[in-house]
């Protein structure tokens, strides 16, 4: 059966998803039968899309957007590498250390997935994560992972680093408060999202002819984007490797 791929959105960063957004919209406005059958899916998609690029616009004209893009990559790095730290754990021959690991994992579970919250509550939540850490019932446990208590106490600092960041964009806007373009896409994901089970569902019930252009066209366009995220993981994992490398070698 004919129907629209998947993609997931969280991982996309704010350009891939303002484009991928802004081509659907696109192909929506060009086919008209898509365009109908949708009916009143498709206007909240247009206002919500057009918020996310009035943010992303605001963004990209402040100078400490940058800045605060590069810390928010930085520490969401460095959560995936206190994860991956836990995994081993998790698998360590030593019954002690699986246990302080399992033990990690459990607090670290609690908060979820960083990716999908705004960068405000990712901030307090990771903070509020790291004290949990490196509190007396959870930091002997820590400790007994690899540099276990380093990475936490460098990702608090990161974290930090971006909430300065943060509070000093929002005194470059005279202290209002201004949607972000994270904020944005959690309204215009859901949008995008019932397009597509909308789409995919017309095309089962009433056959794939008139909407298999649309479909065929947002799927070659969801193809190109996972060929870049997977390029851009590929680079990053390599980045990571040579640093730890790096690291072990300067022991």
């Amino acid at each position: 059966m004919l129907e629209i791929s998947s993609v997931s959105l969280s991982k996309l960063r704010k350009e891939q998803h303002l484009g991928l957004m802004t081509n659907t919209n696109q192909l929506i406005s060009s086919n008209a039968v898509v365009k109908t059958a949708l009916g009143n899916l498709y206007p909240p998609f247009n206002e919500a899309l057009a918020v996310e690029a009035a943010a992303i616009k605001l963004e990209q004209g402040s100078l400490t957007t940058g800045k605060m893009d590069d810390k928010d990559v930085e520490r969401e790095e460095l959560i995936s590498g206190l994860n991956d730290l836990i995994g081993n754990g998790c698998r360590h021959f030593n019954l002690t250390k699986r246990e302080a690991a399992t033990q990690i994992k459990y607090v670290v579970d609690k908060y979820g997935n960083f990716r999908r919250k705004t960068n405000g509550d990712e901030t307090v939540d990771i903070r509020a994560m790291c004290a949990e850490l490196l509190n007396e019932q959870n930091s002997a446990a820590l400790g007994l992972l690899p540099d276990g208590i380093e990475w936490v106490t460098h990702i608090q600092t990161v974290n930090e680093e971006y909430n300065a960041l943060y509070i000093v964009r929002n005194n470059e806007n005279n202290g209002e408060k201004v949607i972000t373009s994270t904020e944005a896409r959690t309204q215009t994901d859901p949008c995008y999202n019932a397009i597509v089970r909308r789409v995919n569902a017309l095309a089962e019930l009433n056959g794939e002819a008139a909407y298999a252009p649309f479909i065929n066209q947002l799927n070659g366009l969801i193809a190109d984007l996972k060929t870049t995220i997977s390029i851009q993981a590929t680079a990053r994992k390599k980045a990571n490797d040579k640093d730890a490398a790096a690291a072990e070698t300067a022991k």
